[in-house]
């Protein structure tokens, strides 16, 4: 069973490293962010990250507790970091709302966890991620969390672009102020 759920969750976490990679690489064929939400791409992306996300979930479950680190200890850790990720992550969607988050076209939003980064979400989801390689301690889990946090930090550098021609100088002046992922904010108003 493990096989069966860990082999299609790799395939599935390559395959949207690729797509990462060709929105990267060849803007013009642009797979995230989507163009709209009938569109293959808006498909394609949230198929593979569902996939993604249970397989993760399940491999790690499957494989639980095989890898180095069987401590105890590791089970506070990993939890903690798992939820303070989770409620990170959360924050950022519901002050962006389902719609934006989906990778659709928003307002620009500055409040919230976005005074403090411009990507929450992917900064919370990398949190969460690696707590769950700790918690599971399995090397098949953290083979999966890996490359998924990865994209996690690839992710902003697709969407830059397409935030920067929906929204202008506004964005670009946002960037100015609040760190992509996490840091100290520059030459930020109260």
């Amino acid at each position: 069973m493990l096989d069966v759920t860990f082999v299609p969750t790799l395939v599935a976490n390559v395959s949207l490293g690729g797509c990462l990679v060709v929105s990267l690489v060849r803007p013009r064929l642009r797979i995230w962010p989507p163009p709209g939400r009938n569109s293959w791409q808006y498909r394609l992306v949230w198929t593979l990250t569902g996939l993604c996300a249970v397989g993760i979930a399940a491999v790690g479950v499957l494989d639980w507790n095989t890898f180095a680190f069987s401590h105890w200890s590791r089970i506070p850790i990993g939890t903690i970091v798992i939820v303070g990720g989770l409620a990170f992550a959360m924050w950022g969607v519901r002050v962006l709302g389902v719609h934006a988050t989906s990778g659709l076209k928003h307002l620009l939003v500055e409040a919230g966890p976005y005074r403090f980064t411009r990507n929450p979400q992917y900064v919370g989801d990398i949190v969460l991620l690696l707590g769950w390689g700790i918690l599971a301690n399995s090397l098949r889990a953290w083979i999966l969390c890996i490359p998924a946090m990865v994209w996690f930090a690839l992710t902003p550098f697709t969407e830059e672009p397409w935030l920067r021609k929906q929204y202008g100088e506004a964005y670009d002046a946002y960037c100015q102020r609040v760190p992509r992922f996490l840091g100290m904010r520059r030459g930020a108003s109260r």
